[in-house]
């Protein structure tokens, strides 16, 4: 599977300039690796409307970096956050903790 969009790193290098591409992903797997780590507790404290948020800030940076599978995930579990639906964010959240180290890991070797 194909955790990471090259085409969409490609752009972002373009429009940001080569040398900053590798600040800006320091940033990301920063960020989006804290954020992770709320996600699960969030999810056990049943604070939906807290994790429906931390979800819709990694969704757009998801997909910012081209993390598509993850960005997927990501949004289905910002809805399921906003219903409430236990499952359904438990799901999203599994399949969450098994893509987004994948996209954190290829990022930090991207060059």
């Amino acid at each position: 599977m194909e955790w990471v969009d090259r085409k969409v790193l490609q752009q972002l290098a373009e429009d940001i300039g080569p040398d900053m591409l590798p600040v800006v992903i320091a940033v990301f797997i920063e960020e989006v690796g804290e954020q992770l780590s709320q996600l699960r507790p969030l999810y056990e404290q049943g604070e939906w409307e807290a994790l429906a948020r931390v979800a819709h800030s990694m969704k757009s940076s998801c997909g910012s970096y081209g993390a598509m599978p993850s960005y997927q995930q990501v949004m289905a579990l910002e809805m399921a956050s906003k219903q409430a639906d236990v499952a359904e964010a438990e799901r999203q959240l599994q399949l969450l903790e098994a893509s987004l180290p994948q996209v954190l890991a290829f990022l930090a070797d991207y060059h």
